[in-house]
């Protein structure tokens, strides 16, 4: 039933750009669905990442985010990045992405208790831990 609702729904074109006309309609059924307050759509996951980020560090007044060595999170600058020679530091993961874009990441071993102790340690300081379950680089 699903695919002959989004053939159907092909039947009247893709919006690009824009929200759908049944946006809302949409969203109203995940949170009651799911018991959330609000739902927010993105074309990307990159964009849902900065958007993220963004939500996060105005509710907290925070800078700092951790993410996880060897998790993807799309390709904004701003967490593109790797574990720096020095604990709890970070470097640009790419030629191009300046140093300043990361310098409120941290990079985590995923899965180490060492981790846990750190995101415990540095919990005031921090306005978000993204987190990939299952790591698509390393399944």
């Amino acid at each position: 039933f699903v695919l002959a609702e989004i053939q159907q729904q092909m039947q009247h074109g893709i919006g690009l750009g824009m929200q759908s006309n049944i946006a809302a309609e949409t969203a109203a059924l995940i949170c009651e669905m799911t018991g959330v307050e609000r739902v927010a759509f993105s074309n990307t996951g990159t964009e849902a990442i900065m958007a993220a980020v963004r939500i996060a560090r105005s509710r907290t007044k925070r800078q700092k985010i951790v993410i996880f060595a060897g998790s993807y999170h799309g390709t904004f600058d701003g967490i593109l990045a790797r574990a720096g020679e020095e604990v709890g530091t970070a470097e640009p993961l790419s030629l191009g992405t300046p140093s300043g874009m990361v310098e409120d990441v941290i990079v985590l071993t995923y899965g180490a208790e060492e981790s846990l102790e750190i995101i415990a340690e540095q919990a005031d300081n921090l306005a978000a831990v993204l987190v990939e379950p299952v790591q698509s680089r390393k399944p």
